[in-house]
């Protein structure tokens, strides 16, 4: 504290305080020390004295204070080292001793009040600080959760307790409740079932920004979008977050037809160049929203209010009125005419119209903060809790992508093994664009699989000279799809058999490290005999004999043939895909291949195999440690492969082999 706000609050009566801030001694004080001088001390209102205690501005000060003048005498010299009295300055009226004193006890009392208040705030502030962390430390310790990682600081909350005993604001303490409950929900999210989250549908009529607006509240970029009506034909769902938040986001296709059931709809419908079976697009939409607990009408702010709109809205507010909506005016980046885009949609009547944009986001975080405000409360964290203690890893489910050319039945065989209508199935080419994740539960074993229908893959030269642009971002969904799953199922149509385009597909999936199975589809579409399916077999393994490891299944999706063992076959590549060997097992091995053939040599060098150990799994993976890479060639190495497979196994996965040495200046010496 400077010296003089100290002499303002208790000072010796033969010192004052000049408004400026120079302490000047008094006329006793001059005289004792034998010089000849006058002191004239300004009126200083109190609150000059208030300002200076709480360490305010002396300029400030200064407009409320009269000048200070101090007259030098006749060559007396002050005793003080700390003045420079030769500084003359205007001359005001000279106060007696009872008037100075008089503001001097003043402005001490005001000081002294403000600085009882700054101290009583500042005691308040931290009281109420340390209430509200002693209450929700309690909330913690009650839940089982230590909100503080550090002991003392909890010992001293727990000292402060008697005198924070009243006088706590009751909404900060549950919004503090709020945000421990938020962390711990935050330690469970992903462990809740699917099948339990609260579905919130997006639902609009064609090209509104449907998909934008999925991936912008998702996070992610699982939709296709594209500048093209009828893109999006399946649902999709990906779990989303927001706050203490957990539901299930569903992308639906455009409503056109507004069919309260598909056979409402016309017959024949034509939706992005590409001819499908009647309003099945609308039966998708229809089905999101029946099992949708939010709805979010999206509409198109810069064409404006439409009439399909309108339908929708009425179709929405008729069927399915206690859900509910939220309209979401999409397009409206423009800063300056996006207010004026929402204004028509007010004619709607008992929904709040929101601007937003996908594109940029604008309003998207609002939109969130509403529709949570309105979802069901969460599903209970005990059924989480015990699925996450009970969860194994091989209780995880297993990733499968079915692979393959356009129309040969992926979709079929999705809906077969779902038992449900999960994707839209025609007999015209193209009709799936997105990949669509499911989640199927054998019946027999209680195994969980992830199924994840993918687009037709065409030729690579029959993409880039189609007239669909949208195909292209369908093929990257699907070879995405493949970098996701675990097991690959390529689909091969029985009535034409493999082709040059399978080979790639089951190449590229190996590169991936993802384990395969064939299948054959349409199967009752072929005449058979007793031999037809040995010969069928032989001559798969002659055209793709690279993938002789993987099984092949024979199934009819139409009738529902054998598409049961697709799971199973699954099942077992998956469980050799993370198949781990222990370096004795895969010694003793190799040692026995070693002398049935020997390593080959090469300008008088021989190679040696020295050792070899599983370095990693999914798929499995082998390190040979060789005296020199360089001496084995790749004749060797396939046979080093094809005695793993026939001792040890692996079958439906491929095995990755690398070749590590010694280093040819280290061999030599």
């Amino acid at each position: 504290t400077p010296r003089w706000v100290r002499r303002a609050m208790g000072a010796p009566r033969g010192e004052r305080i000049a408004g400026g801030g120079a302490v000047r001694p008094s006329a006793g004080r001059a005289a004792r020390d034998g010089g000849e001088r006058r002191a004239v001390v300004t009126k200083t209102f109190a609150r000059g004295f208030a300002a200076a205690a709480c360490g305010g501005d002396d300029d400030d000060d200064d407009e409320d204070a009269t000048t200070t003048t101090t007259t030098g005498g006749g060559g007396g010299a002050s005793n003080d080292d700390d003045y420079d009295d030769t500084t003359t300055h205007a001359t005001t009226t000279t106060l007696s001793a009872q008037e100075m004193a008089a503001y001097d006890r003043e402005g001490a009392a005001y000081a002294a009040s403000w600085t009882a208040t700054l101290r009583e705030s500042a005691s308040d502030a931290r009281a109420l600080e340390r209430a509200l962390f002693d209450a929700a430390a309690k909330d913690g310790a009650r839940r089982g959760d230590s909100l503080f990682d550090d002991d003392d600081e909890n010992a001293d909350e727990n000292d402060d307790d008697d005198d924070n005993g009243g006088g706590v604001n009751t909404k900060k303490q549950n919004e503090r409740a709020d945000a421990v409950r938020r962390r711990k929900t935050r330690r469970q999210w992903g462990k809740i079932p699917d099948e339990k989250l609260p579905r919130v549908a997006i639902v609009g009529r064609p090209n509104v920004g449907k998909s934008a607006l999925f991936n912008r509240l998702t996070g992610t970029k699982r939709a296709i979008v594209y500048d093209e009506p009828g893109v999006t034909r399946d649902r999709m769902y990906v779990r989303s977050y927001w706050g203490e938040h957990e539901f299930m986001t569903v992308d639906t296709g455009g409503l056109e037809n507004l069919p309260r059931n598909p056979a409402s709809a016309m017959k024949i419908d034509r939706v992005g160049g590409i001819e499908i079976l009647p309003g099945m697009i609308e039966a998708q939409a229809a089905e999101a929203v029946k099992e949708a607990s939010v709805l979010i009408f999206v509409v198109d702010g810069q064409v404006g209010l439409t009439a399909a709109d309108i339908d929708i809205y009425s179709w929405l507010r008729k069927y399915h009125s206690h859900i509910p909506l939220h309209l979401a005016v999409n397009k409206c980046e423009s800063t300056t005419k996006g207010e004026d885009q929402v204004l028509e949609f007010w004619s709607l009547g008992d929904v709040t119209p929101l601007g937003v944009s996908a594109i940029s986001g604008t309003g998207t975080g609002e939109l969130l903060e509403n529709m949570c405000a309105t979802l069901p409360p969460p599903p209970s964290l005990e059924d989480g809790e015990a699925r996450g203690e009970d969860e194994e890893e091989e209780d995880i489910p297993v990733t499968v992508a079915i692979i393959g050319r356009p129309n040969v039945g992926k979709s079929s065989l999705l809906n077969g093994l779902a038992g449900e209508a999960r994707s839209i199935v025609s007999n015209f080419s193209g009709t799936t664009r997105d990949s669509i994740d499911t989640e199927v539960t054998d019946a027999y074993s209680g195994r969980k699989f992830t199924l994840i229908d993918t687009a037709g893959i065409r030729r690579r030269t029959q993409v880039k000279s189609g007239s669909d642009g949208a195909e292209k971002l369908s093929v990257g969904r699907a070879l995405q799809a493949m970098k996701r799953a675990d097991v690959v199922v390529l689909v091969i149509d029985a009535t034409e058999g493999a082709s040059q385009q399978d080979f790639v597909l089951a190449e590229r999936a190996t590169q991936e490290g993802c384990a395969i199975v064939l299948c054959i589809n349409k199967w009752d579409k072929v005449d058979k005999d007793s031999y037809t399916m040995n010969k069928y077999t032989l001559e798969m393994r002659q055209k793709l004999r690279v993938f002789e490891y993987a099984e092949i299944v024979y199934t009819s999706a139409l009738t529902g043939q054998r598409i049961q063992k697709i799971l199973d076959s699954a099942h077992t590549a998956s469980q050799n895909h993370r198949k781990r060997l222990t370096t004795a097992t895969l010694n003793a091995v190799v040692q026995e291949a070693t002398l049935w053939k020997l390593p080959p040599s090469r300008n008088s060098r021989k190679g040696k195999v020295y050792y070899i150990t599983q370095a990693s799994i999914r798929p499995p993976t082998f390190v040979f440690f060789v005296n020199d890479p360089k001496l084995f060639p790749e004749t060797y190495r396939r046979y080093m492969e094809r005695q793993l497979r026939e001792n040890i196994g692996f079958p439906g996965t491929p095995i990755r082999l690398l070749w590590r040495g010694k280093g040819v200046e280290k061999v030599r010496k």
